[in-house]
């Protein structure tokens, strides 16, 4: 003679609400764990570009610290001899809505002071995956004169959010012997293996 064995009611209902608990403490990690392999993804992908990019540009024009800056030339000049050539088919924006942005959170970008506009000191690009490149061409000194900045930043999915330094924005000091190197943030996640470390401090 078989023996079945069954279950109460309140025993389906403790059991299913033990289910529930467990999948509400665990499925946040495993999709903010699968946004993070995302954006990775989409980082290495961006810099492996913008790195070539920049490389073939230094090529033909020296390296980037001694490209021109402040009225030396103008933006348009600029983007027409050292960018438009060196990556496939870029587009300039001329402020952040041509990049898709409807709007910047500017303390995310870690403070960034520079409005997101092109201009003579500064660059916006967009390239055909959708990467943004802001790249700044001068700042000005005490005296108002026009001095170099050696860093520029990388937005690896472009107006998709989270739009955050350190997550999706990404900084890069440019003009190195290396062509341009990671720094800050960017070094740390390309150091682990392009993977976000544990005790990701930001």
């Amino acid at each position: 003679m078989n023996s079945k064995i069954a279950f109460t009611l309140a025993e389906v209902l403790i059991t299913l609400g033990i289910i529930g608990v467990v999948a509400m403490m665990t499925i946040p990690t495993l999709v903010q764990k699968y946004r993070e392999n995302v954006l990775m993804a989409q980082f290495k992908k961006s810099y492996a570009t913008v790195a070539n990019g920049f490389r073939l540009s230094e090529i033909d024009n020296g390296d980037m610290k001694d490209w021109p800056i402040g009225s030396q030339m103008n933006i348009e000049e600029y983007w027409t001899i050292y960018i438009k050539p060196y990556f496939n088919s870029p587009q300039i924006c001329i402020n952040e809505s041509d990049c898709g942005y409807s709007y910047v959170d500017r303390v995310k970008w870690s403070g960034l002071f520079w409005s997101l506009e092109t201009n003579e000191s500064r660059l916006l690009f967009k390239l055909v995956d959708g990467t943004v490149i802001f790249l700044p061409n001068y700042t000005t000194d005490e005296n108002d004169r026009p001095s170099y900045v050696n860093y520029f930043y990388i937005d690896v999915n472009g107006a998709k959010k989270p739009n955050k330094l350190c997550y999706d924005v990404f900084k890069f000091q440019k003009g190195t012997d290396k062509g341009i190197t990671p720094i800050e943030c960017a070094a740390e996640v390309i150091g682990n293996n392009w993977k976000i470390p544990a005790n990701y401090p930001y």
